[in-house]
């Protein structure tokens, strides 16, 4: 038997992990998803040490190192990733547990410690004997990089929807308008300023285009984004939560989802949710961007990029049209990456697959 242990074991804002998870349950009757003290390093090392007679093989796997570490206080911070890794030795070289982590970003989102992330991502990356990236584009290095795509959203969040047009005209939004949608946590990594003075920029030359930013973000910074528009009826940023039942009818109401993400972003859950929905989307190109294609959106390197991108852009809301963009990301789903996960746990151990 093999005991699995995902670090963190759920995400409250986001189904991917479970997605995950669930993806695992049922692949292989010898593989056991443990869920023992919030899966922390110490609840894991101890439930091992107290099955430690059995013949069990333990894996754990790591998505996010911040997980390790991750504290606003610089000396909470330095403590937490001290002693985790002091466990994470013991763990991997006195009793044997094989380590995987999945390469999300190139560094942690917003993180205040950046010396101390870089520190611990350089840890975790030396310690794992797979590391798993979700893009064909990385580089990678012999045996122990391994690509998996990211799992598609397709119905994840409930059904496709027809537009949702009384909730797209309770913003103002006309049928001819462009609408383009951020959708989510609104966070500076999104650099969502960008997007901002862009939108502005090529709404003097086509007034159709409009913006919706909407998600929870921290007040000071949402508040900072709004003192840059003007025209608050164009550009209309909401700080609600989303939940996830109403994550369909936000997508249908837009033609695009727009995404200019900085440097630490390398997968992107919000370029694949879209595509799972129909929607088309304008992103920056970063690895995880890879497959957007002709059919189903647009990518820039630059601020004018993206300014001449929405310039000539259309609207797009036709089923052929949306039917394409699914497709772009339906070979990703969760049976083949739960079947391939499974592949690379078994290989730890030198099991018959």
């Amino acid at each position: 038997m093999i005991n699995l242990f995902i670090l963190p074991i759920s995400n409250k804002n986001n189904k991917y992990i479970k997605l995950f998870h669930d993806s695992l349950v049922n692949v292989n009757k010898d593989l056991r998803l443990l869920d023992h003290k919030k899966n922390t390093v110490f609840g894991i090392l101890v439930y091992i040490i107290l099955n430690k007679k059995t013949n069990d093989k333990n894996i754990i796997h790591i998505h996010w190192p911040t997980i390790l570490y991750g504290s606003r206080y610089l000396l909470k911070s330095v403590l937490l990733l001290i002693s985790n890794i002091f466990l994470i030795l013991f763990l991997k070289y006195i009793l044997g547990v094989k380590f995987v982590w999945t390469l999300h970003n190139f560094y942690s989102h917003d993180f205040p410690h950046p010396i101390i992330d870089k520190i611990g991502t350089r840890f975790i990356r030396d310690i794992s004997d797979r590391v798993i990236v979700q893009q064909k584009s990385l580089k990678t290095e012999g045996e122990k990089y391994v690509y998996i795509p990211h799992g598609n959203y397709i119905n994840a969040y409930g059904p496709i929807i027809e537009r949702d047009n009384e909730l797209r005209e309770s913003f103002g939004f006309k049928k001819e308008d462009i609408l383009l949608i951020s959708i989510g946590s609104i966070s500076p990594y999104k650099l969502n300023e960008k997007i901002i003075k862009s939108v502005i920029n090529a709404r003097k030359h086509n007034q159709v285009i409009k913006l919706l930013i909407i998600g929870k973000g921290e007040n000071k910074y949402v508040a900072s984004l709004e003192n840059l528009v003007e025209d608050k009826k164009s550009i209309i940023i909401k700080n609600i939560f989303v939940p996830d039942q109403d994550i369909p009818k936000y997508l249908s109401i837009s033609d695009y989802s727009i995404f200019y993400y900085d440097d630490s972003e390398m997968t992107s859950g919000g370029i694949i949710l879209s595509l799972s929905y129909g929607v088309k989307v304008i992103a920056r190109r970063i690895p995880g961007s890879e497959m957007v294609n002709a059919n189903s959106g647009y990518l820039f390197s630059t601020t004018d990029e993206l300014e001449a991108i929405l310039l000539d852009i259309k609207p797009t809301y036709e089923k052929a049209h949306t039917d394409a963009i699914i497709d772009s990301v339906k070979s990703q789903s969760w049976d083949r990456v739960g079947a391939e996960l499974n592949r690379i746990y078994i290989s730890l151990f030198n099991y018959e697959i």
